[in-house]
């Protein structure tokens, strides 16, 4: 009886203790100082339990970060309220990456938690070519995690001076590739008529012939052609067309002749007997004008035009070279 009426009274006393105690709606307390959340939970009644520190981009060193309960909840007096703390932005050491090429130095700066801020490019006779001439934040810095850090690229030594070669009266496909041994880049190329001259020549060119210019400077063509005013891709003039036909079943060979006339006069390419069912092909150099006459038992069964200007006309496969 005694032990019974003693177990009585002991939930009695802790029921009247729990219904008793006062109820408190937890504040808000991310973002806040620790000295001040733990001086108000304190004040409250509540007891703060640090759980740990974690980095934070926004919430300044020693705030809190997290609270459990949440902000807004009902709890009674003498509850465990769990916090985090800030230990602030994470920070990293720049390394120094003066002298190193570009691509190791974009590489390293992932590696330390770091973004790629601008690239600027000059010319440099001490360093190499795509290597860090100097950085910015400087070697060595701390600095916030996910800071850009900005490059000073080199170009290498100042190219010397060239004379812009004397291109009139060359074809198209032996300007250009005169042009690029001498790393100038043809940007741009316009079609002119002049029936004195065969299709393809150049007639014209900027810069003139005897300007100085430098590697990687644009070049601009005007070339002959059957109407005025046309442009042509640079990349047209590269590669082979590839022109096939197939011949048909049968049993006896047939006499194929292939014309065409692309050096300016019609040229035989085939004229020949070819067993049924032989595939024929022709290459033609890309970026030349030129029609393709295919002749079977002395019948014309196919025609092919290969226009650089129109590249989309062709009616052969381009082989890129």
């Amino acid at each position: 009886m005694a032990v019974l009426f003693a177990g009585a009274v002991a939930y009695y006393s802790v029921s009247l203790f729990t219904k008793s105690a006062k109820e408190i709606i937890l504040p808000e307390l991310r973002g806040k100082n620790i000295i001040y959340v733990l001086e108000t939970l304190t004040h409250l009644g509540l007891n703060p339990k640090l759980h740990g520190t974690r980095f934070d981009d926004i919430i300044p060193k020693y705030g809190v970060t997290f609270q459990d309960p949440a902000p807004g909840t009902t709890i009674k007096k003498g509850r465990d309220v769990v916090i985090y703390i800030s230990k602030g932005h994470k920070e990293n050491i720049i390394p120094d990456l003066r002298q190193v090429p570009l691509k190791i130095a974009l590489l390293t700066l992932e590696r330390k938690e770091f973004k790629t801020g601008t690239l600027s490019y000059v010319y440099s006779d001490k360093t190499g070519k795509d290597q860090v001439i100097a950085q910015y934040p400087p070697a060595f810095s701390t600095v916030k995690s996910n800071s850009l850090c900005s490059f000073l690229v080199s170009r290498g030594p100042e190219p010397m001076a060239l004379v812009m070669p004397d291109l009139g009266g060359l074809g198209l496909n032996r300007a250009v590739n005169l042009l690029e041994s001498q790393d100038l880049v043809v940007s741009r190329i316009r079609s002119s008529v002049d029936p004195n001259l065969a299709q393809g020549l150049i007639l014209s060119q900027t810069p003139g012939f005897g300007k100085p210019v430098f590697p990687q400077t644009s070049i601009e063509l005007v070339a002959n052609s059957s109407r005025e005013g046309l442009q042509m891709k640079p990349e047209n003039l590269r590669g082979l067309i590839l022109v096939s036909h197939t011949l048909g079943p049968g049993v006896l060979k047939r006499h194929v002749r292939v014309e065409t006339d692309y050096l300016g006069f019609p040229l035989d390419l085939f004229n020949e007997y070819f067993k049924p069912g032989k595939v024929i092909n022709i290459l033609i150099p890309a970026g030349i004008k030129t029609k393709i006459n295919v002749f079977v038992d002395f019948e014309l069964v196919k025609t092919s035009i290969i226009d650089p200007w129109s590249r989309g006309n062709d009616t052969g496969e381009l082989l890129w070279e």
